[in-house]
């Protein structure tokens, strides 16, 4: 299955985990969620890289849907003097110019962010949630990345880092192991 998949679309998502110099871990997409694979390739065999802050100048066009399309259109506009880009079924669909976003999909979007307050988020997400799709805004930082929905509540947030999660208070100061 993983085989067909990337000869059908030759494109792979960097997925959360340690890696070396010499290899990267990655995700094959399937048909559905149930077909994704998880493994780890050599550098050797990475052809290109686009990153999510890549795809934010990608023409809405490409996407399929057209809420998808809206939706990306506001956030240019909502998001600009932040440094931010799609990621997940939306962000695939924009690389690799196949579809892989259904009805039921959110816009994930990854914002690489320097501190904010939780006004500030919740300010975000309000303006966030009148997009015509569900948009789950993940916040980069230095050290690892959270949700900006959980943030925005207050009462911390599941950091995640490169080995694993964290409950996190403060995810601008994240707690050393």
């Amino acid at each position: 299955m993983a085989q067909s998949s990337i000869q059908k679309t030759p494109y792979v998502v960097v997925r959360r985990g340690v890696n070396d110099r010499f290899s990267i871990p990655v995700g094959i997409r399937g048909a559905s969620r149930s077909e994704r694979c998880a493994i780890t390739v050599s550098c050797d065999h990475v052809q290109g890289v686009l990153t999510p802050y890549e795809l934010q100048t990608s023409e809405s066009t490409r996407l399929r849907h057209k809420k998808a399309q809206e939706t990306f259109g506001m956030l240019k506009e909502l998001l600009r003097s932040m440094h931010w880009g799609p990621t997940g079924s939306v962000g695939f669909e924009l690389a690799s110019g196949t579809l892989a976003m259904n009805e039921q999909s959110d816009f994930d979007l990854l914002i690489q962010s320097q501190w904010f307050s939780v006004t500030e988020a919740n300010d975000l997400m309000n303006q966030l949630n009148k997009t015509p799709m569900t948009v789950d805004p993940l916040i980069q930082t230095e050290n690892g990345w959270f949700l900006l929905r959980e943030y925005a509540l207050g009462k911390g947030v599941l950091f995640k880092t490169m080995t694993g999660l964290e409950l996190q208070g403060d995810p601008w100061r994240p707690s050393r192991s």
